[in-house]
């Protein structure tokens, strides 16, 4: 594919379209306002414009790597593997101290040593848990998205050739001529990624429905009507051109589509981290609310042997 030549595409497909639009004398009222040559200026340029504009697919992968650089750091070796794309996530040694530090604390007394070991050391390897869990539904929105783009850009580039081939009678059947769109089956759905409760209060476990890449998650969405693009063709230059900007047209709902799709899944985790944040973040301590003449003693930090 040649997206990176889309507008060069453009340009090809308003020559032809004038240049057949002139060799067939063709008296369309469309043309009679701006004549032919204006006609296609103002049409054909502007619908593939804002394709040439689309994010690069590439762009997205140094904070993919990053998110999973966190994965790294964050696994504590009960979860070993990515929970949306199964990769495994080797266990970070550093993390393995906090099992110990209860035995270093063992002299330590008072309400603030309870506390401590009650809020954060106990709670400490589930919150690390569902805060590897989080970055993981995160970088698999990221690669949807990532995916979502890198299809979109075929797809557009495959109208341009079609229409080109339309024109230059290469199409096998200049009046059925059709693409197929990849944009909705490149991102997927599933319900793998399970956020431990890590509060005081029983509760379930939460099983959240996120999205990711479908060469990740390994399901695509369910079929939409959408990805069926009308058929192209035509003999004249604008049926042909109507053609195409039918299935553009049809394109960019397919784009809005798949977007609504990643922005309904990821807008369901921001609202669980805004009403469970005690899920991903240790509670603060109670001691940093007591006076500084008060923070010695047993309602403090606590005595010492």
């Amino acid at each position: 594919m040649s997206f990176e030549e889309l507008m060069a595409h453009a340009s090809e497909i308003k020559f032809l379209a004038i240049k057949r639009a002139l060799d067939e004398h063709e008296t369309e009222p469309e043309y009679a306002r701006q004549g032919v040559d204006g006609y296609y200026q103002q049409v054909i340029e502007p619908l593939f414009k804002p394709f040439s504009r689309i994010p690069d697919p590439a762009g997205y992968q140094p904070t993919i790597d990053g998110l999973s650089a966190a994965m790294h750091d964050l696994s504590g070796g009960h979860i070993d593997q990515d929970p949306i794309d199964k990769n495994p996530y080797l266990a970070n040694p550093t993390l393995e101290k906090m099992h110990t530090a209860s035995d270093y604390l063992q002299d330590w007394s008072g309400q603030a040593a309870m506390l401590f070991k009650q809020k954060f050391l106990d709670p400490f390897p589930a919150i690390s848990a569902n805060q590897f869990i989080l970055t993981a539904i995160l970088k698999a929105a990221l690669e949807a998205h990532q995916a979502m783009w890198a299809k979109t850009r075929d797809d557009i580039d495959k109208i341009a050739h079609a229409t080109m081939d339309v024109f230059d009678n290469k199409c096998c059947d200049k009046n059925t001529w059709n693409v197929t769109f990849t944009v909705l089956s490149s991102i997927g759905a599933t319900a793998a990624a399970v956020l431990t409760v890590a509060t005081d209060g029983a509760a379930a476990p939460l099983l959240l429905s996120v999205v990711g890449a479908a060469a990740q998650v390994g399901a695509t969405l369910p079929p939409d009507s959408l990805s069926d693009p009308p058929k192209g063709g035509g003999e004249t230059a604008l049926q042909i051109i109507n053609s195409m900007k039918a299935t553009i047209d049809q394109l960019t709902l397919v784009v809005q589509k798949a977007e609504a799709v990643i922005a309904e899944k990821t807008s369901a985790v921001t609202r669980l981290l805004g009403e469970h944040s005690s899920y991903f973040v240790s509670a603060r301590p109670a001691v940093a609310s007591i006076p500084d003449g008060e923070i010695t003693g047993s309602a403090g930090l606590g005595d010492s042997n």
